[in-house]
């Protein structure tokens, strides 16, 4: 038979405080929270939904978005990421927030002044009406799926074998590909320009970097140019002068596969010009007044 202190020691062991029950809740949160490889934002509406602020950010969402969590808790996520709405990820966010119903946002190009890249976001509310955006950087995957998607024998043997320098640059601003005469025109290997980070302004002469530069964002963009002469700095140190075309490729959808670049050396053509320049300008001394 069971005795009345058996049966309260049984009691101890299976019933637990509540209050013990929320602090194990939330040590286990805190861990997960802090070591899940996805980064982790939580927000708290404003105004019904017209806007939201960060109250949480993980050590993977700092690592992704190159941002401390210092720098944003209590900003709007507006300020943070200008690019939010554009990306389509607030609308989200206030969906979630009047419904409740969870929603993946799908992989898609966030870009701003600050930072671009290929995200995955999963949302959902909490009961305390916190939404929570979980999300993965999925550049370097896209960037390989990009690149398989350009890699048949009919595009290598056209592409690898032109003359000119031709780049091709996806929508994050990172190079994708290359043709071998980028070794001729700059001295740096195929290797070394798919590794840049920095690319255009890395190869480009410094008196051109922000004539160049805003040409580059406008690329970025969409724009097509045409001809743009500017002077590149080879990895030897020498200065050459080069011509660049540039317009937007598509894929069979619509969607953005960044842009192509043609670049080709017309060193010679401007010392030509130069020299005939200077010829003109000797002829004038000579001739008397």
């Amino acid at each position: 038979m069971e005795t009345n202190s058996g049966k309260k020691a049984k009691l101890c062991v299976s019933q637990q405080h509540p209050e013990d029950e929320l602090k194990e809740y939330q040590a286990k949160f805190k861990a997960l929270f802090d070591n899940v490889c996805s980064g982790v934002a939580i927000y708290e509406a404003r105004n019904d939904g017209e806007d939201f602020v960060f109250v949480d950010f993980n050590a993977a969402a700092e690592e992704i978005d190159h941002i401390k969590k210092e720098e944003l808790i209590g900003k709007s996520v507006t300020e943070v990421f200008p690019g939010v709405k554009e990306f389509g990820l607030f609308e989200v966010f206030q969906r979630v927030y009047k419904t409740g119903t969870p929603e993946h946002h799908p992989i898609s190009v966030y870009k701003d002044e600050r930072i671009a890249g290929w995200r995955e976001n999963y949302v959902y509310r909490l009961p305390s009406g916190q939404i929570v955006a979980i999300y993965d950087d999925v550049s370097a995957r896209k960037r390989t799926e990009l690149m398989t998607r350009m890699t048949d024998q009919c595009f290598r043997a056209i592409a690898d074998y032109t003359y000119d320098w031709e780049v091709w640059v996806g929508p994050t601003s990172r190079v994708l590909w290359t043709n071998p005469a980028v070794k001729r025109v700059t001295g740096y290997s195929v290797k070394e320009l798919t590794a840049m980070s920095d690319y255009p302004i890395c190869v480009v002469y410094e008196e051109d970097r922000e004539r160049i530069g805003r040409a580059f964002r406008s690329a970025l963009k969409g724009s097509t140019g045409n001809d743009v002469q500017f002077r590149i700095e080879r990895k030897d140190g020498k200065i050459i002068w080069a011509a660049m075309s540039w317009q937007p490729i598509y894929d069979d959808k619509g969607n953005s596969l960044g842009h192509r670049e043609s670049i080709r050396d017309i060193t010679a053509h401007k010392e030509a010009e130069q020299a005939l320049e200077k010829a003109g300008q000797e002829k004038k001394k000579e001739v008397p007044e």
